[in-house]
């Protein structure tokens, strides 16, 4: 069994959608820190300083079960990320081609023959003789990871790095490192040497 790439897309977009909630919920964890500080500074037994803590460690406690959350999507992408396999496009008849060909085989003193053929999905891509696959096509957070990647990487050595620690220094969702590290090193434009160690 495999996955449509519009799947794969569709649980991208949830870990985005939830990276944007951390962040979110991380600055109002910061807003509030601010505001109850002062509070407690003013009035440090009031009723007012309790509650103000009491829903500051609500918003925390709520900024980290977003972060696990984020991190078990991103498990979840990865697998599903494996899953998937490019789709071959099913070739189309041009029209007029069958009328050609019964003419062709007519003159011949032939028998045509019609074919359809349709193409299923593959692992590989086909390409044509002496033609290398086009690489695929970079998105944003591709652009940010390879930005990244330059200022902390060479030609001469390897360095270890993990995902979570690209994703920071690109500023994308830890969700959407793993493919586009696979899109990097498709292309060429990234090395890999043992496990999560890279160089260009």
């Amino acid at each position: 069994m495999s996955l449509s790439p519009s799947t794969l897309s569709v649980i991208q977009q949830a870990g985005q959608a939830l990276y944007t909630a951390r962040q979110a919920v991380s600055r109002a964890v910061q807003e509030n820190a601010q505001q109850m500080v002062a509070m407690v500074a003013s009035q440090p037994f009031s009723p007012e300083s309790d509650r103000a803590y009491a829903q500051l460690r609500a918003v925390a406690r709520m900024a980290q079960e977003l972060k696990a959350m984020e991190e078990q999507l991103e498990v979840l992408y990865i697998a599903a990320a494996e899953m998937v396999q490019p789709e071959t496009p099913v070739l189309a008849a041009l029209p007029g081609h069958e009328r050609r060909s019964r003419s062709r085989s007519e003159d011949a003193g032939e028998d045509a023959e019609e074919v359809v053929v349709k193409t299923a999905p593959s692992g590989k891509p086909k390409t044509h003789e002496g033609k290398s696959p086009k690489p695929a096509r970079q998105s944003a957070n591709d652009e940010k990871v390879l930005g990244y990647l330059k200022t902390v990487l060479d030609r001469r050595s390897w360095k270890t790095l993990t995902q979570a620690g690209i994703a920071s220094g690109a500023g994308i969702p830890l969700g959407s490192v793993g493919l586009a590290l696979r899109k990097l090193l498709a292309a060429g434009s990234l090395r890999e040497g043992s496990k999560g160690a890279y160089r260009l």
